[in-house]
């Protein structure tokens, strides 16, 4: 993961590093929090028991899994405790608790390429020779690719990934297959991430996805 900053240097790198922490903090963060909140009006009042209904990343941040992040390129939030059972709706609340932190950050994603479409168009003025301008570029570029990096990622379907949840929901719990990927998603996922078939996969997809939205916001926007 540090060989993104390999092409900066001095104060720049510093920048483009300090840029990249905050946007993992913030994405992490609301990602977690849209579970809790999730959860807390479907009926489950155990996030909140949990201090898990916040904004604050200390809550929601784990330093191994942050550290990870940071320096690997995969790493890990606190999950956030939930009880189906006290949902209004099982399978309902599951789905939409399950697939709410992807969808932040997939909203994040939209948001933020609109932002450094307007800002590369001209319309938001931004002085990247500035300090604070340089920042805000970075913030707004890391924001974007992070959120629909941790999309694609947590909707692999391999527990405990929030796909995995997802897709719990339209089947028996007794499933064989899904009793593999219950039992072995964590090694799966390790083996994917050490042969680099996660991150090729992961790359493929966000420009798959990325490539047409910013063409299509472009051109609305130009």
């Amino acid at each position: 993961m540090l060989n993104i900053f390999s092409a900066y240097e001095g104060t720049e790198a510093i920048i483009a590093f300090l840029a990249f922490f905050i946007a993992i903090i913030v994405s992490l963060s609301f990602h977690e929090f849209a579970h809790a909140y999730t959860a807390h009006i479907q009926g489950d009042l155990t996030p909140k028991t949990y201090g898990r209904l916040t904004l604050n990343p200390i809550a929601h941040i784990e330093p191994v899994g942050m550290l990870m992040l940071l320096f690997v390129g995969f790493g890990w939030a606190k999950p956030v405790p939930v009880n189906p059972l006290k949902f209004k709706h099982y399978r309902r609340g599951f789905f939409i608790v399950s697939i709410a932190g992807v969808v932040v950050n997939f909203l994040f994603f939209l948001l933020f390429t609109v932002i450094n479409i307007l800002i590369i168009l001209g319309r938001i003025p931004l002085d990247t020779n500035t300090s604070i301008g340089l920042f805000t570029y970075f913030l707004v570029n890391f924001l974007l690719t992070i959120n629909l990096s941790l999309t694609i990622f947590n909707l692999f379907p391999i527990a405990p990934l929030d796909g995995f949840n997802i897709l719990t929901v339209f089947f028996k719990r007794d499933n064989d297959f899904l009793k593999f990927l219950r039992n072995y998603g964590q090694w799966i996922l390790l083996v994917l991430l050490i042969s680099g078939m996660l991150e090729r996969a992961i790359l493929f997809l966000y420009n798959l996805i990325a490539t047409p939205i910013t063409i299509f916001f472009t051109q609305l926007l130009f």
